[in-house]
C-alpha cells in the first residue's frame, strides 16, 4: 500500500545512487510489483506512470505536502547557493576587488 514515506521516495528512483533504499522502503510498504515494474522500466514515461498511479492512491493531501515539502528544500538549496556565490575567495578575485577599490569601486548609477 502506497505511504507518503513510499511515496516521496518513488521520485529519488531518479538518483541511481538511491535506488536501494528506495527499493528498500517499498518493499517494507507492501510495494512489491511496483518495485518489480520500476527495475524493468526501459522509459521515463514507465516512471512517470507509476508516479501518477502513485499520486492517485495516496490522495491530493498527501502530494500537496510533498510539494510543499520539496519547494522547502529547493528554496533553503537557492539561498545557501545564493549566500556561496556572493563571496570572494579566491586571490584574485580579492586582488580585482582590491584594485577597483583603489578606482573608487562601483560607478555611481546616475538617473537618466
Amino acid at each position: 500500500m502506497w505511504t507518503k514515506r513510499s511515496y516521496d521516495v518513488l521520485y529519488d528512483w531518479l538518483d541511481v545512487n538511491k535506488r536501494d533504499n528506495c527499493r528498500k522502503i517499498m518493499r517494507a510498504d507492501g510495494l512489491d510489483d511496483v518495485v518489480d515494474r520500476l527495475d524493468r522500466a526501459d522509459t521515463l514515461g514507465d516512471w512517470y506512470k507509476i508516479t501518477h498511479e502513485a499520486a492517485a492512491s495516496v490522495g491530493p493531501k498527501v502530494v500537496e505536502q510533498s510539494a510543499n515539502q520539496a519547494e522547502i528544500e529547493l528554496d533553503q538549496a537557492a539561498a545557501a547557493l545564493g549566500r556561496k556565490g556572493g563571496s570572494s575567495k579566491s586571490a584574485a578575485k580579492q586582488a580585482a576587488v582590491r584594485e577597483n577599490g583603489k578606482k573608487g569601486g562601483r560607478p555611481k548609477k546616475h538617473k537618466i
